[in-house]
């Protein structure tokens, strides 16, 4: 008989944390996007960087481009490596603009104002019928555009 605890199922975590991770999935949206508006897949194409080059290379701040980073290896689209050098994994690979594959165009409107103000509206076109996207900018999508 062990003694030790068991490990946590990772794969199967409880409904509450699953509810969780999912309500709390526009935040990484939100990094994905970013991630993509910038062009991090691209500027890792020819291998691994650190966190200042990248900064320098994107021009954003260093810390807060470090954070984004870090969110991003967190959930497997990138790997820090032993040297503090990032760089894509299979998963972040579509965010490359010239992957056959690429995800890097949807991410970023994904991300954009205009379709964050939508989404929040979800609860006005569920109570109405009524365009989100209309009730958030006070006019069409076409007249917006």
């Amino acid at each position: 008989m062990s003694m030790q605890a068991d490990a946590p199922d990772t794969d199967n975590p409880p409904p509450a944390e699953a509810l969780l991770r999912l309500a709390m999935s526009g935040m990484l949206s939100q990094a994905i996007a970013v991630a993509a508006q910038l062009g991090i897949a691209d500027l890792l194409a020819d291998g691994p960087r650190d966190s200042a080059d990248l900064a320098a290379a994107s021009g954003t701040h260093p810390p807060s481009l470090y954070r984004l980073l870090r969110a991003l290896t967190g959930v497997g689209v990138l790997v820090e490596e032993a040297d503090g050098r990032f760089s894509l994994t299979p998963l972040g690979a579509p965010l490359r603009s010239d992957a056959p594959d690429s995800v890097r165009a949807m991410a970023a409107l994904v991300g954009l104002p205009f379709h964050r103000r939508a989404w929040t509206e979800l609860l006005y076109s569920v109570r109405t019928g009524q365009p989100g996207l209309d009730h958030a900018l006070g006019m069409g999508g076409f007249e917006y555009f």
